[in-house]
């Protein structure tokens, strides 16, 4: 027959151990199977699981977001590169053409002159 004994920590006891472990440990368990005693821990506990996995799911979260965001930036300085550019060809073309009618306009009044 098993003999389960379940030990209740004090604060100090639990403080010390997740300090050392990282682990928030309530109770510890001692069980005796024949001559050779067994001290484990409890399971770890549904909220435990869930928390673990919603910080996990939070940082996944924000790694996402952090990476939408820096897309989000580039995109937006692809664009204003773009429009720069844009717009310094349409004033290179548009001085051309100013160019070629001034030249034109010369080109024509000194026909007239003649």
């Amino acid at each position: 027959m098993a003999n389960e004994v379940k030990i209740r920590l004090t604060d100090a006891q639990k403080a010390k151990i997740k300090e050392a472990t990282g682990k928030d440990l309530p109770e510890i368990h001692v069980e005796s199977f024949g001559s050779t005693p067994a001290v484990s821990a409890p399971a770890p506990s549904a909220s435990l699981k869930s928390a673990k996995s919603m910080r996990a799911a939070k940082s996944l979260r924000a790694a996402k977001s952090m990476r939408a965001a820096k897309s989000l930036r580039a995109a937006k300085s692809m664009r204003s590169a773009k429009s720069m550019k844009a717009a310094k060809s349409m004033r290179s073309a548009k001085s051309m053409r100013s160019a070629k009618s001034m030249r034109s306009a010369k080109s024509m009044r000194s026909a007239k002159s003649l």
